[in-house]
């Protein structure tokens, strides 16, 4: 009788611990933290959505490039108080490097942020302060439009003009050479893509003291093995312009007019690593 009792408590204890965990928020089986966070901070009901962010942290985690990341913008929501939050940290704060959307031309989506002909954004994020190594630092961008925007434009980033440090990356540029590339800049190194096409995921990546590579989609667009150790420019970093300290702002020429899906602030990021990045976002963006 007495090991009858025993098993039927052990069964229940063991029931007991199969049960989902439940928390106010998503009234679903517990979250991770950060989305648990994210969630409160968005007022992000849609269950879609909320399962699509969970399965984006979760591959994030498990693929490595999570905890490379500083900034992870998803552009979730549909609405610019829900845009402006770091998945990372979604405290409505500078420190936490939500986003300060400038300018009367925003528009969003549930699937992007559109700046139109002159909205930019302050990230808050300074990657001379922020990026521990700038020989191991990334940025990337999803766009979702093709279009030329302004003669010097950016997608992400910033120039100082007095050290002629630059963090930032361009999907489609006239400069330098009016062909409509994309442009990029890492420290005081300067080089382009090779494709003429502004939309899709873009990630510039620096791993090691001598190179930097580009990538659209899954594929190289562009590297440069000839860099010379160099910082980072001590400038916050714009969304849909560049913060350019050889102009007033917003910089007029400047202006990306290119909408924004995912972005990503961080430390460098390796080959197979990137294919899996791509993988994750594209998956994210296309079930937004």
């Amino acid at each position: 009788m007495k090991r009858i009792t025993l098993l039927a408590l052990v069964s229940l204890f063991l029931s007991a611990c199969q049960k989902e965990v439940r928390n106010t928020t998503t009234g679903q089986e517990s979250v991770d933290p950060s989305l648990e966070t994210f969630l409160q901070a968005t007022g992000i009901t849609n269950p879609k959505l909320k399962t699509n962010l969970d399965s984006l942290i979760t591959r994030s985690k498990r693929h490595g490039w999570w905890d490379l990341c500083n900034v992870i913008y998803p552009m979730a929501g549909g609405a610019q108080a829900t845009c402006k939050y770091n998945l990372k940290d979604a405290r409505d704060l500078d420190a936490a490097f939500r986003i300060t959307f400038l300018g009367s031309t925003w528009s969003f989506t549930s699937v992007l942020a559109n700046p139109g002909d002159s909205g930019y954004g302050y990230t808050h994020f300074n990657p001379s302060i922020q990026i521990a190594d700038p020989n191991s630092c990334h940025l990337s961008v999803y766009t979702m439009n093709d279009v030329p925007g302004g003669s010097d434009n950016s997608d992400i980033g910033a120039y100082d003009d007095a050290t002629r440090l630059g963090f930032y990356i361009s999907t489609r540029d006239n400069y330098p050479d009016g062909s409509g590339r994309p442009f990029v800049q890492l420290s005081n190194n300067l080089f382009q893509g090779s494709e003429i096409n502004g939309s899709g995921f873009f990630l510039m990546t620096k791993t090691t003291s001598n190179t930097a590579v580009l990538y659209r989609n899954s594929a190289v667009t562009g590297a440069d093995s000839s860099l010379t150790p160099g910082g980072l420019p001590n400038l916050d970093l714009f969304l849909c312009n560049q913060n350019f300290t050889g102009s007033s702002e917003p910089y007029k020429l400047g202006f990306s007019q290119r909408s924004l899906s995912f972005v990503t602030i961080g430390a460098g990021i390796n080959p197979a690593m990137e294919g899996l990045m791509y993988s994750d976002i594209t998956d994210f963006v296309e079930n937004k």
